[in-house]
């Protein structure tokens, strides 16, 4: 070796390469700041996920307006412009507690839609700035028959009010399941396809609907509790001598059909299945849901898996079982026909989850996928094809009000 290779390797390392206690405290702190910001970005994931998570269980207390009135003249009311407004078919107006019936549309411009009214609209809307959008063009059991009754079902939180529509001396009936944030009075517009049948209707609520008794959380659990208070109903028509159930789920109320029709303990007498925009697996629903509002996909990953851990605490809910709530994983347990309604632009709940259960059993789902509607707002859309699709099918099944 020679004498500068020699010194090369004996000589005291360059400054820059010691860790002096100086540059020992900056990367101390340097370390300490990169973990406070992953904590932190833990942190505001979780926040968010949970925000999200609370969101999806909590009960709605109210329906904010979503429509801007621009003013009345002769020709209607004028709206403005949203994905809504300016649909064919019959709509409703909420102002308050009162309720104004959209005719066709009559003009419109880049920026609004106006609808053709009746005098009682023009009397409702003349001076209102904002209302809100409903398909509840029907909304009173007295609308679509005479012969109502309004009963009580004892369920496990105490007595849920319900509506039976129709003679109650047939063999087969159908509960009515409204969807999440809604009540029963969204189920009205199907009746008729029934009562035309002489099959009587029982439009039920649920725990936390704001009719039903809430539970001690007021939390949904998405269909996994709330099947029970629909079973109850279920009773009710039983004891009153019906035989054989059709049930027909809205939305949600398609999810809380589908867990009845797996878990009830009459689910011998349920004879059909009728789906209208049905939540059939949560996921591509909340996935929609945050891509609406411009967050990223993953939070509705950390959400769910929040809501499945006992962490579900930080929603103010207990922890669900998001696999009991995917009837495509379930398809296989279920043995009724289901006629499946969705339209492929529903803009809430996508159809995905309703393809998947189509294909997964095509032996007994009967899947018609309309275009245009928004979601439950496929009777709004089209009464007729609504009314013969859903009449149809019932006749080619032989569902009937008498055996």
């Amino acid at each position: 070796m020679t004498t500068r290779a020699r010194r090369a390797a004996t000589a005291p390392a360059p400054a820059a390469r010691r860790a002096t206690p100086a540059s020992r405290r900056a990367g101390a702190i340097a370390l300490a700041g990169a973990g406070v910001l992953v904590a932190g970005a833990g942190l505001a994931i979780t926040g968010a996920s949970a925000v999200l998570a609370s969101m999806l269980v909590t009960p709605p207390r109210t329906q904010p307006d979503d429509i801007r009135i621009l003013g009345v003249d002769a020709r209607g009311v004028r709206l403005g412009r949203t994905p809504d407004t300016g649909l064919p078919g019959t709509y409703a107006l909420w102002v308050g507690e009162r309720h104004a019936v959209l005719g066709p549309v009559v003009a419109e411009d880049a920026h609004s839609v106006t609808r053709a009214i009746d005098e009682p609209a023009r009397e409702l809307l003349a001076g209102a700035t904002s209302a809100r959008w409903s398909g509840y063009v029907l909304h009173l059991p007295q609308e679509v028959t005479d012969d109502v009754e309004r009963v009580d079902v004892p369920t496990e939180l105490g007595p849920a009010p319900a509506w039976i529509m129709g003679d109650q001396e047939a063999h087969t009936w159908c509960i009515q399941v409204h969807g999440r944030g809604v009540t029963r009075r969204e189920t009205i517009r199907a009746v008729p396809a029934f009562l035309e049948r002489g099959i009587p209707c029982m439009a039920v609520s649920y725990r936390n609907d704001t009719e039903a008794p809430p539970s001690r959380d007021g939390k949904f659990r998405l269909g996994l509790d709330e099947w029970r208070d629909v079973d109850d109903a279920i009773g009710v028509a039983v004891a009153r001598g019906a035989r054989h159930i059709v049930l027909m789920g809205w939305s949600m109320g398609g999810q809380i059909a589908l867990q009845v029709a797996r878990r009830s303990r009459h689910r011998r007498r349920i004879v059909a299945i009728v789906l209208d925009s049905p939540v059939v697996r949560w996921q591509p629903t909340l996935r929609l849901q945050v891509a609406l509002v411009r967050k990223p996909a993953w939070l509705v990953d950390t959400a769910i898996g929040l809501l499945e851990s006992p962490a579900a605490l930080l929603s103010g809910s207990r922890s669900l079982d998001f696999d009991e709530l995917d009837n495509v994983l379930h398809a296989d347990a279920l043995t009724q026909p289901i006629l499946l309604l969705h339209s492929a632009d529903d803009g809430f709940v996508p159809p995905d989850a309703s393809r998947a259960l189509a294909e997964a059993r095509p032996d007994i789902v009967d899947y018609h996928e309309w275009r245009t509607a928004r979601h439950t707002k496929l009777w709004n859309l089209d009464r007729a094809r609504y009314l013969r699709e859903l009449g149809g099918w019932l006749d080619e099944r032989g569902v009937a009000a008498f055996d």
